[in-house]
């Protein structure tokens, strides 16, 4: 059900599942496609990482990236070595982010009905700042108690793999693995980037909604919208499942 994408950086610690799904998705893309996910995934790329990566003869990644860069999905900018001759990185545009699914509608949907839920005497006497707060907070109890049947019962490590499943089904970029001390999930699409850039109740609301998915402490390594190459967060602590930790309410 769920698709993953190939992480170089993540190590033999990333669920086989995840690896397995990748080449099957990596196969039914085209190869513009797929240079594209292999740039949103790593921030900046080479034609012989490309290459590399794709299989491919350096000419005919040049070849794609000359018309990805024709319709403004990428850039190249010039790294000077040490030695030897410079070399282009490409990027994403923000034309190419934007090409990335987006959930801008369902973020609106899910604020109106919760805006619909409010009682007058919940926000009365508060701030215009304290409002979006409280909505957030409240919005993210909401749709971490959707999830709390499927949650209930699981180890860490299983909560960890579903909530990175919840994110694989809303962005199709995310992926977990293993740390000394716990785990780390990594989305490398900001479903709601442009918001989250102005808007920094919403990255407040995706952190608290992990940790009450998780049903422990979650913290932010980074954030795409603060200039991240992907929202990273780190799990923290024990198995609060196997500890009779409580699930998300």
């Amino acid at each position: 059900m769920f698709r993953y994408t190939i992480n170089d950086r993540t190590g033999p610690e990333v669920s086989r599942q995840s690896q397995s799904a990748v080449t099957a998705v990596m196969g039914m893309q085209t190869t513009k496609s797929q240079i594209l996910a292999l740039l949103k995934r790593s921030a900046g790329s080479t034609v012989e990482e490309l290459a590399s990566a794709l299989s491919l003869a350096r000419m005919t990644v040049r070849q794609h990236l000359a018309t990805l860069e024709r319709d403004n999905l990428v850039t190249a900018h010039e790294v000077r070595r040490p030695t030897g001759r410079p070399h282009f990185v490409y990027s994403l545009t923000d034309k190419g982010e934007e090409s990335f699914p987006k959930r801008y509608d369902r973020l609106a949907d899910m604020i109106i009905d919760e805006v619909a839920l409010l009682d007058s005497s919940e926000i009365e006497g508060l701030s215009p700042v304290e409002k979006k707060v409280l909505l957030f907070r409240k919005l993210a109890r909401r749709i971490a108690s959707q999830y709390a049947q499927r949650l209930e019962g699981k180890c860490l490590e299983e909560r960890v793999l579903a909530v990175a499943d919840i994110l694989q089904a809303e962005s199709g970029f995310a992926e977990w693995r293993r740390l000394g001390q716990g785990y780390e999930i990594l989305d490398y699409n900001c479903a709601y980037r442009k918001v989250a850039e102005s808007q920094d109740e919403v990255c407040a609301w995706h952190l608290e909604l992990l940790s009450r998915l998780v049903g422990g402490d979650v913290r932010a390594a980074e954030f795409q919208s603060h200039g991240g190459d992907c929202c990273r967060f780190i799990v923290e602590g024990g198995d609060l499942a196997a500890d009779g930790g409580e699930s998300p309410q």
